[in-house]
Formats: C-alpha cells, sequence, structure tokens
C-alpha cells in the first residue's frame, strides 16, 4: 500500500529490509529470500523517494515511488513459488511488470492520466496480492501459523484496490479529473502499509528460517550432490538409481487433532523411522518437518523393498505413547531406468507418484511409469 511520504514509513520499510536481509537472507541465501530481499529493499527505496518528492512536490519523484514499490508484490510471489518448490517460479512476469510500472506512472506523472494509470497499477498489483494469499493457502498445511500473519494481511490489496477504482469511477462520475486526485486514496492505503509490512516480513522470515530444506548428511547440498552422482551414472549407463518421495500423511489434521507439541512428536519420530531405514548410501534431503526426497543406488528389487519397510515402520504405534490416530505415509517412487537421469525431472515425478498415492489413501507407495512431463501413470 502507497501512503503520503513521512519517517514512520521510512523507518518501517528500512527496518524490514534490514531484517529481511540480516536474518533472511545472509544465513539462508536462496532464490526465495533474495527475491524478498529485493522486494523489502525496493519498498525502502520507495520511501525515500517519497520522501523527496514531498518537500520538491515533484509528480516524477511520487510517480518513481509508487512505480518500484507496487512491483515487490510480484517478487514476493515469486520468492513464495522458489519457497514451495515450484518447477518454475515465472520470475520474468516480476521482471516485466517491474520494468513497466515506473516507466507507466513516470510517463504520465503531472498529467490528468496519472490517476487512471496509478490505479490500474494498484490493482495489478492486487492481483499478485491475491496470487500470494492463494500460494499461502497452499503452504497453510504445512506451515500452518507462519504463514497466517502475511495470509491476513495479503488479502487488504484487493481491498484497498477495489476502494480505489471505486473511488476513481464515482471522481469520474462527478467530473473531478484533476492530476493530484488522488489525496483520499493515499491516505487510505496508508492505514494498512504499516500493518502489511510488518506482517510480511514476520511471515516471510520465519519461513526463510523455516523451509531451509537440510542437507544430505554430505557437503555441498543434495540437489549438488544428487545431480553429480547422476552424471557418473549416465556415464556409466548405471540404471540403478532413483528418486523416492516421503511424505507423511495428513499433517494438518494430525496438528489439529493433537496440538503442536503432540505434532512436532509425530514429525520427530517420522524423521527417525525414515533415516533409521535408508541405506547408508543414499543421499537426502527434508524438504520440510513432513516431507524427504531421497537419492537411492538400489536395483529396482531393492527400492521395492526399501519403500516398504519405510512405510511399516512408520506406520507402527509410538510404544511410549497412544495416539487416538494412525500415522502413515504415502511415498513416490521414480526410477532413472524410466524416467532418466535428470534430477529435476525424477523430482517431478516422484513428487506426482507420491501425489497419487495420497489420493488413493494414504499408507503405500506408487512408482512413475514414465516421465513426469509425459503425463505419467504408476504402478
Amino acid at each position: 500500500m502507497i501512503q503520503t511520504p513521512d519517517v514512520p514509513f521510512i523507518a518501517i520499510t528500512t527496518l524490514a529490509c534490514v531484517l529481511m536481509i540480516g536474518l533472511g537472507f545472509l544465513p539462508r541465501p536462496s532464490v526465495a529470500t533474495a527475491m524478498w530481499s529485493f522486494a523489502f529493499a525496493l519498498g525502502t527505496l520507495a520511501s525515500y523517494a517519497f520522501l523527496a518528492a514531498g518537500p520538491a512536490d515533484s509528480a516524477l519523484l511520487r510517480g518513481l515511488g509508487s512505480g518500484i514499490f507496487l512491483p515487490a508484490n510480484a517478487l514476493i510471489w515469486v520468492g513464495l513459488r522458489a519457497a514451495a518448490g515450484r518447477r518454475r517460479t515465472l520470475w520474468q512476469v516480476a521482471v516485466a511488470y517491474l520494468v513497466v510500472s515506473p516507466v507507466a506512472l513516470i510517463a504520465t506523472a503531472g498529467t490528468n492520466a496519472y490517476s487512471v494509470t496509478f490505479r490500474a497499477d494498484f490493482a495489478v498489483a492486487a492481483v499478485f496480492g491475491a496470487l500470494i494469499v492463494v500460494e499461502l493457502v497452499r503452504m497453510y498445511p504445512t506451515y500452518r501459523d507462519v504463514v497466517l500473519p502475511m495470509m491476513l494481511a495479503g488479502a487488504l490489496f484487493p481491498v484497498f484496490a477495489v476502494y480505489g477504482i471505486l473511488e476513481g469511477v464515482m471522481r469520474a462520475l462527478s467530473g473531478t479529473t484533476a492530476a493530484d486526485d488522488l489525496a483520499d486514496v493515499r491516505s487510505v492505503n496508508s492505514v494498512g502499509t504499516g500493518v502489511y509490512l510488518f506482517c510480511a516480513v514476520v511471515s516471510l522470515l520465519l519461513l526463510a528460517r523455516h523451509d531451509a530444506p537440510a542437507a544430505s548428511g554430505s557437503a555441498g547440498g543434495f540437489d549438488e550432490i544428487a545431480r553429480a552422482r547422476l552424471v557418473r551414472a549416465r556415464a556409466a549407463a548405471d540404471e540403478w538409481w532413483s528418486v523416492v518421495e516421503v511424505r507423511l500423511d495428513d499433517p494438518a489434521d494430525i496438528r489439529t487433532a493433537l496440538g503442536e507439541s503432540t505434532f512436532a512428536r509425530v514429525a520427530g519420530r517420522f524423521r527417525a523411522d525414515v533415516l533409521a531405514e535408508l541405506p547408508a548410501d543414499a543421499d537426502y534431503a527434508e524438504v520440510d518437518e513432513t516431507t524427504f526426497v531421497v537419492l537411492v543406488p538400489r536395483s529396482q528389487e531393492a527400492v521395492r523393498r526399501l519403500v516398504i519397510a519405510i512405510l511399516e515402520r512408520v506406520s507402527l504405534p509410538d510404544p511410549e505413547r497412544r495416539l487416538p490416530l494412525r500415522v502413515s505415509a504415502s511415498i513416490g517412487w521414480a526410477p532413472a531406468q524410466i524416467v532418466g537421469y535428470e534430477l529435476d525431472a525424477l523430482r517431478a515425478a516422484a513428487t506426482e507418484a507420491a501425489s497419487i498415492a495420497r489420493a488413493k489413501g494414504g499408507d503405500r507407495w506408487e512408482r512413475t511409469t514414465a516421465p513426469c512431463d509425459a503425463a505419467p501413470g504408476v504402478v
């Protein structure tokens, strides 16, 4: 949301930027934290542009500030897609918006067209705000309380966008078309600016620190190690490699039924059970506390025995505490012999197979029979 330039706005945006870079990007560098840090940096630059525009009464600086502030939503959305493991983050859309927004507002600054351009630009930002809420809703079963602050604050954008459009329509009907007819819109938007920034930095910092995948136990990280192993396997025509995704069934329901503390115990036992069954030469990453992705150098028969053993172990009752529900897992299995040696394709195929296993009731495994992009079947 855009507000009139003042010291509190500068303080909020600057603090949010420093926190995101210092506590998010630097300790946990990733595409997601880089996008979020860039978004808050744009907010800081915009606040100083607004400050400079005030004494000078500069429409150009005001248009520049708005033009670089509004696309921050698109960058946050891209970061959320990256954090959620989407195969396509659609960063090109955010970059295009970041170019078009300031150009459009600067080009119309000081003219009667600025009001309409700003309201349209704000509506586009509201669309990305809605997309942010959609991504957060998808992440809610796993992250729950972490995403709630920004989910609620993000819903403000469409509300304020609708207000801005209606206010503009009313002005047009009344014959008011001056270039500076946005005072009321800025005043209303200022109400939500601090709330939105505060909620955003809280949720995104928690996501940044919660979502960092664990390495596979070897230096370099899972992706780097797995790709190197698959390159060597391809060169040696070694087909005894598979990617397996293991998911805890119904984590949201378990959390709701048992509470946070018991859920943490269930998730910890799930992690211990999965790791206990993995062979010593398997590489793994924790996507989150309820999902593992594993690269297994074994024949298909050996992998079949492995996934069955994991399912059996996870479903065993907790000997130390009786639970009112049965814990189970769903497993997706993508063999290199079928999918090929590209890690991204193997992970996508394993993810889709795991989704099918869950859709069939969970507590089972499914093996892909074709690369994911080729509409795989499972057996």
